[in-house]
């Protein structure tokens, strides 16, 4: 049996150049933005609007929207959307005026921001976990129009002299049901351009304020079109069909108001002709009779999901035969659950590196590719993004030199609302500086070693987060961990450790666990030990700042 092909920076590059030959769609052209030059489809739409369309066009009608037991198809979740672009036209909302979205993952998010998208209008989906200071400072930054909200999130602003349209009635407000239903069928006569900001992300913001991440139609269009090709590079190279795939469905089990659910999940399913299946909030057991009801094919999320679902009691009484894929992002799998999982369920792993900053867009490892280098980030969607390495005085360093993960690319933010120093610190000449370490591979593969400033400084010893992790969670008994440095007098700081265990683990034992995989100083000396998932912020990634409160 002939060993599997894997992919290199070389051969996704030599089957992008024979896919452009096949499908003009993915033609690429020098394009100017900020005064840099990129590589962007040429033949892409333009606006948000001129998407929808081209998907009706190449689509057609499907199954769209899923919730409970209700269901949206494309058509009738687009005819909602001009409903609402009626209301808005009322209002008197012009492109570009920026509207907010709080509301917890259901059918009439989508349907709002799609609605947002195609009248031109910015969208703001503000992070529903945030309390009424947080709400009223995103607020007054965005200087949102008005805004839509469900009931709970209603309470925390009612007082906000902001108009609110609400999921629910409510009394002396606009309700979603009037306002969705009026059978408008054309958009307004105004939209935005191709360089006008679609959505505005709020970064989940572990210290100080949140940052507002500003992202065009171009960015968004950019990155949705390299995700596409993603897939269809996949064909040829593997001869695997990822994207377009007959009665294809997706779990939505990340927030909608985060990069990754409203993206990869949400926005990237209008392409690849996908039902979308909303979950409010994340629940194996109620996952796991989703994809049996609904066949579903594409898993996606943070690692701790596909790791509840392998070790769910009851999961060998569903039938997940439907899955061709389980994605992760948001923070690296440890390299045992890669085997694990993959054993398990006998299906393609995935795991991706993007960040609010590139529309989600990064790096992706998948198959074969991931099974070869489990704790790597993957591979760049050739051509059309660049990726390299930077010392601290923006030099690009060779391959396999460690420094700061730089990325060029159409779908990078255009900079931080109201924010020009952070703006000018992140961006050099079109380049975005990710504040992760790492390095590339001869063959063009990601490592992420760090976060720049999550470097733990011991005695003057740099010690990696991410290597202690590492080290900790090829323990059997552990299911995460989390490492933070502690203010130490003697050695400036020491390592702190916060295990997620399934049985009790002797810290003697553990230390003794560590003593062949790390050097001395690298050991945890401040361990601390919980029988539940580590604390996390809205994007589901874990909440450092709280961890090193606890370990301090």
């Amino acid at each position: 049996m002939s060993e599997p092909k894997i992919s290199t920076k070389q051969n996704m590059s030599e089957a992008f150049a024979e896919l452009r030959k096949l499908n003009p769609l993915l033609e690429l052209t020098n394009r100017e933005i900020n005064g840099i030059d990129f590589k962007v489809f040429e033949n892409a739409p333009k606006t948000m609007r001129d998407l929808f369309g081209a998907i009706e066009l190449l689509q057609g009608d499907f199954p769209f929207i899923s919730e409970d037991d209700n269901e949206l198809s494309f058509l009738e979740s687009m005819a909602k959307a001009k409903s609402i672009c009626k209301f808005l036209l009322d209002e008197g909302i012009k492109p570009n005026d920026r509207v907010g979205i709080c509301m917890q993952n259901c059918t009439e998010w989508a349907v709002i921001y799609l609605a947002l998208a195609g009248y031109g209008a910015t969208a703001v989906p503000f992070n529903s976990w945030w309390k009424t200071e947080e709400l009223d400072y995103g607020i007054e930054h965005s200087e949102v129009k008005l805004i839509f909200v469900d009931p709970k999130r209603y309470e925390l602003i009612k007082n906000h002299k902001i108009k609110k349209i609400v999921t629910e009635s409510i009394e002396g407000c606009v309700s979603y049901e009037e306002i969705s239903n009026t059978k408008d069928l054309d958009w307004p006569e105004d939209n935005a351009t191709d360089e006008d900001l679609t959505v505005l992300l709020y970064t989940s913001g572990s210290t100080g304020l949140p940052k507002g991440v500003m992202l065009t139609h171009l960015a968004i269009i950019n990155a949705l079109f390299s995700f596409y090709t993603l897939g269809e590079l996949r064909k040829i190279v593997h001869e695997e069909q990822l994207l377009i795939v007959e009665n294809a469905s997706v779990l939505i089990n990340v927030p909608l108001f985060h990069v990754t659910g409203l993206i990869t999940q949400f926005l990237l399913s209008m392409l690849a002709k996908r039902k979308i299946i909303i979950m409010k909030k994340w629940d194996a057991s109620y996952a796991l009779d989703l994809i049996q009801q609904h066949k579903v094919t594409n898993l996606s999320g943070v690692p701790t999901q596909s790791w509840d679902l392998m070790n769910h009691p009851n999961v060998d009484d569903y039938d997940l035969s439907s899955l061709i894929d389980i994605g992760a992002g948001g923070a690296a799998r440890p390299e045992d659950q890669v085997f694990n999982l993959h054993e398990k369920f006998n299906i393609p792993m995935t795991f991706a590196w993007g960040m609010t900053e590139t529309s989600a867009l990064g790096t992706i490892l998948r198959g074969d590719d991931y099974l070869k280098r489990p704790n790597s980030a993957g591979l760049i969607v050739p051509d059309i993004t660049e990726i390299g390495i930077m010392d601290d005085d923006n030099n690009f360093l060779q391959t396999n030199a460690v420094g700061e993960i730089v990325f060029k690319s159409p779908s990078n933010t255009i900079g931080y609302l109201k924010n020009e120093e952070e703006t000018r610190k992140t961006i050099v000449n079109g380049w975005l500086k990710t504040g992760d370490l790492g390095y590339l591979d001869e063959d063009g593969y990601l490592f992420i070693l760090d976060r720049k400033k999550a470097l733990i400084i011991r005695g003057g010893e740099n010690i990696s987060c991410l290597e202690v992790e590492n080290a900790l969670d090829k323990h059997p008994e552990i299911i995460e961990s989390c490492v933070s440095g502690i203010e130490d007098e003697k050695f400036g700081e020491i390592v702190g450790a916060y295990i997620y265990a399934k049985n009790s683990i002797n810290k003697e034992d553990l230390v003794e666990f560590l003593k062949d995989k790390l050097a001395n100083y690298k050991i945890p000396e401040t361990i601390l030990f919980t029988d539940k998932a580590l604390p996390r912020i809205a994007s589901e990634k874990i909440d450092r700042v709280k961890v090193k409160q606890l370990l301090s």
